[in-house]
């Protein structure tokens, strides 16, 4: 059950790809180097039904990931408290965020909050934002407890660094108009989503491989009762 889980992350890494790319495609003149992700999706755009249902899964997906992870964490003996907080920021304050500004608090048109809704969403980004870089910390910190995943501590602590740099540059570059803003955007988000796809993969595997282990051992230990 868990390596199903587990598989969410990734599956919801290549769903959110696909999406924005769909997007861009479905929507003539809108730019991936200039305009905010947010903007396919905001109230009133074209195809925005379509694109936000997808949405809508990702986000489900990525809780479904979030919950994977918590019930692994459950699992080991060591780095409970950091792989827990690093787990339900993803999932409450990363996947529940996400399903919020899709089902209820769509971005204003242009990205000017002018509505309740309009500022909710800037408000559920910020969350968003926040619990990505706490997860992904947090998460790093547990891996260290576990042989099979030290070096992918070490991954999410880089990926946190970067998310935190360039996370800044994209609040700087939306708060004065640079014209660059979706390209920092962009590699924001695609630095969580890659560390998103390449983590899901790796926990199915670590998973699939105990799963088999654990088979082993109760094969083995009826062939002696016997």
């Amino acid at each position: 059950m868990k390596k199903i889980l587990m598989l969410c992350g990734s599956f919801a890494a290549i769903l959110y790809v696909g999406t924005v790319i769909l997007g861009g495609l479905l929507r003539p003149g809108y730019s991936h180097l200039f305009e905010a992700i947010s903007e396919l999706v905001a109230d009133g755009a074209p195809n925005r039904s379509l694109l936000s249902s997808l949405f809508l899964v990702y986000n489900t997906l990525l809780s479904i990931f979030g919950i994977g992870l918590f019930l692994k964490v459950r699992d080991e003996a060591r780095g409970r408290i950091s792989g827990s907080v690093g787990s339900l920021a993803l999932t409450l304050l990363v996947g529940v965020a996400g399903i919020l500004m899709e089902l209820v608090f769509p971005q204003d048109p242009g990205g000017l909050p002018t509505t309740f809704a309009g500022t909710m969403h800037i408000v559920m980004a910020s969350v968003a934002s926040l619990g990505t870089m706490v997860a992904v910390l947090m998460l790093g910190l547990w891996f260290k407890n576990i042989a099979e995943l030290k070096g992918y501590s070490t991954y999410s602590l880089i990926s946190v660094a970067v998310i935190f740099v360039s996370g800044g540059l994209t609040a700087a570059a939306m708060a004065n108009s640079y014209p660059l803003f979706g390209l920092l955007e962009r590699i924001t988000i695609g630095t969580f989503i890659v560390w998103m796809f390449i983590t899901g993969l790796k926990m199915f595997q670590l998973e699939g491989e105990e799963s088999t282990h654990r088979q082993f051992e109760i094969a083995s230990s009826t062939s002696k009762g016997n």
